[in-house]
């Protein structure tokens, strides 16, 4: 399952089963076996933490979309 402002690299793999969270975000060629968790970052083979995403995106996103309706 991909939620709401998930970002996944080129060349990565997604095992079935694997719930990827809101904002999560995957480097390239990863390889995720096990559920990412919300507004992380995670690359590697297989896919490991890396550091805590900034939720900047999500305002902006909805800032976007907001106007575009208008």
């Amino acid at each position: 399952m991909i939620e709401k402002y998930v970002q996944v690299g080129a060349g990565s793999i997604i095992m079935p089963g694997v719930i990827l969270a809101e904002g999560s975000a995957i480097g390239a060629m990863s390889l995720v076996k096990g559920n990412a968790d919300s507004w992380s970052i995670y690359a590697g083979v297989p896919a490991r933490f890396l550091k805590k995403r900034m939720k900047t995106i999500k305002k902006t996103a909805d800032t976007f979309l907001h106007n575009s309706e208008s």
